[in-house]
């Protein structure tokens, strides 16, 4: 029995000092540095000199001024004005040879006349403008086929030619009289209104505008007898409808309208006083 408590306390003593060994163990490897961890070794400090605490030079942007722009270049956009005073659009910088206003604004500029005499002329090319545009006026009336049907390129043409109209100026049919002058125009319904002969065999066309421009080589009477008579035989040809130059169906009120209106216009080209 006494043997075995000596055992047990020569176990106890042994644990205890075990666990205190085990301990100092762990706390060694705390404070041993790690093997992964690199250590960078500073340098010993030196001492300051004026130049660390100085600024590093700045240095601006250099612009070179020296350098010639290239002739015939516009660095500057143009802004063109005309005489109305219009704002025409903004120019961009061009490469090659200036624009015609800026040889024109750098050549030596003429005497300028007086501002009355600009002003009268002004007020006479004004004035002479308002009369020409009320002594004006176009008479049209339309043929177009029936919905939802169009009129056949070819077929068009052929029947445009038998009505004595001939492809000329703008690109449309005219109409002329013995001195070349036209005496009715006509054109497509379909934008922008022009013809291509070459190429009408292959295309579809909702309907034509034949139209006069008065005053003309005849009497505005004259000329709306042309009108409407060429819009019936075209109609009849390609079995299409008349209309008005609203798109609305000529009716025969409509057409008794119209020539009083004409008859009217002669009136007054006659009596300058009844415009």
């Amino acid at each position: 029995m006494t043997e075995l408590r000596w055992i047990l306390l020569a176990a106890g003593l042994a644990l205890i000092a075990g666990l205190y060994l085990w301990g100092i163990r762990g706390r060694l490897r705390s404070a041993a540095t790690d093997p992964g961890r690199n250590i960078v070794a500073q340098p010993p400090d030196q001492p300051a000199t004026q130049q660390d605490f100085e600024e590093p030079e700045r240095r601006e942007p250099q612009v070179r001024l020296d350098d010639a722009v290239p002739e015939g270049y516009d660095v500057v956009p143009l802004v063109e004005v005309d005489e109305t005073g219009a704002y025409s659009g903004r120019r961009e910088p061009t490469l090659g040879q200036r624009p015609a206003a800026t040889q024109a604004r750098s050549a030596a500029a003429e005497p300028l006349p007086q501002s009355s005499d600009v002003e009268n002329a002004s007020d006479d090319i004004e004035s002479q403008t308002a009369v020409e545009a009320r002594a004006q006026r176009i008479v049209a009336l339309r043929v177009v086929a029936p919905l939802p049907s169009r009129f056949e390129g070819s077929l068009l043409h052929e029947a445009v030619l038998a009505e004595r109209f001939e492809f000329g100026r703008y690109e449309i049919f005219h109409r002329l009289d013995t001195s070349g002058r036209p005496v009715l125009s006509l054109a497509s319904l379909r934008e922008p209104g022009t013809f291509d002969p070459a190429t009408m065999a292959g295309a579809a066309y909702a309907g034509v505008a034949i139209f006069a421009v008065l005053p003309g080589p005849l009497t505005a009477q004259q000329s709306f007898e042309e009108l409407l008579g060429a819009a019936r035989a075209l109609a009849g040809r390609l079995g299409g409808h008349m209309q008005d130059e609203r798109g609305v169906p000529l009716t025969a009120q409509r057409v008794v309208r119209l020539r009083e209106e004409m008859l009217a216009f002669d009136r007054g080209r006659a009596d300058p006083a009844r415009r």
